[in-house]
């Protein structure tokens, strides 16, 4: 059985979700020195857009460090790769119970919704390496997803 190409697979499919998991940015200043948009408007939820991307953008910056890291382990241990991914993903999810502004958080929690769909995949290839093939149609699709998602996210925190 060939498991050298399918691992490979498996290994370029991580270092794609890790490098969709990069932060956009802190949110763009409106010259008032607080980071804010100029047209940030409060949300009912009281969190400021600045805020919620601040959030995204440090806690998040933390979470995709610890996807780079596990990224290093996915060729020798792709079981143990996917379990991490798994981790990432719920660490992504918690991230999304503090993002409550109206205007950040169904945008987030797209790029969360996405994400969750690329780890899935990834956990299915490496307890089954023979679904790698019919994996990375699937694979295509949510990554366009999370790309997209993740273009949002920035478009909303950088106006």
């Amino acid at each position: 059985m060939r498991t050298a190409p399918k691992t490979a697979l498996f290994v370029t499919a991580l270092a794609l979700a890790v490098g969709l998991t990069g932060c956009s940015g802190a949110p763009a200043d409106n010259g008032n020195g607080n980071g804010q948009k100029a047209e940030d408007k409060p949300a009912a939820s009281s969190q400021s857009v600045a805020d919620a991307c601040k959030l995204f953008v440090d806690e998040g910056t933390e979470i995709s460090n610890k996807a780079q890291e596990l990224s290093a382990s996915a060729s020798t241990d792709p079981a143990a790769a996917a379990a991490a991914l798994e981790d990432v993903q719920k660490e992504f999810e918690a991230l999304g119970e503090k993002i409550t502004n109206e205007e950040i958080s169904p945008v987030y929690n797209e790029f969360v919704t996405a994400y969750g769909e690329f780890s899935t995949i990834i956990g299915e290839v490496s307890s089954d390496p023979s679904k790698a093939n019919e994996a990375m149609e699937k694979m295509s699709d949510t990554v366009t997803k999370v790309t997209d998602a993740s273009k949002k996210l920035g478009e909303a925190c950088n106006g």
